[in-house]
């Protein structure tokens, strides 16, 4: 069963902790990242998002949140974190049509999109290290 442990785009008032203790008895809790304040509106009892300063009536923090399951490393976060974002059959495709691309079967168009990923894939991963080291948790 595939479950969406990836939150994209949540708002709140409040600047969210980078890591969230679920107590649930299992060592699970939510990593938010990329977090960043903004300007909102009130929009019909609705807080949203603006880019006008003029509409704005005050600030929040934008943010992602995911789900990560024990043991609260790095690494662990790390791998939550890439395989929420481009599951296993999406990272196998890219790399096939890589390496397609590579030998001459599929056209040089399939290069670029297996070259976003490694360059995401290396942010993410230099995020969630630099978050570990902030945080004093371990990598592994």
């Amino acid at each position: 069963m595939v479950t969406n442990i990836l939150s994209i785009g949540l708002i709140a008032v409040e600047k969210p902790v980078k890591i969230d203790d679920l107590h649930n008895g299992q060592g699970t809790v939510l990593y938010n990242h990329n977090m960043v304040e903004i300007m909102v509106k009130n929009e019909d009892g609705n807080i949203v998002e603006t880019d006008d300063p003029e509409e704005a009536t005050g600030k929040a923090w934008k943010y992602d949140s995911l789900r990560v399951e024990y043991p609260i490393n790095a690494d662990n976060i790390f791998r939550t974190l890439l395989n929420a974002k481009y599951d296993s059959n999406r990272q196998e495709k890219l790399i096939n049509e890589f390496q397609s691309a590579q030998l001459g079967i599929l056209d040089d168009s399939h290069i670029e999109p297996y070259k976003a990923f490694l360059r995401e894939r290396i942010a993410l991963k230099e995020m969630v290290l630099a978050d570990a080291v902030e945080l004093n948790l371990p990598v592994d």
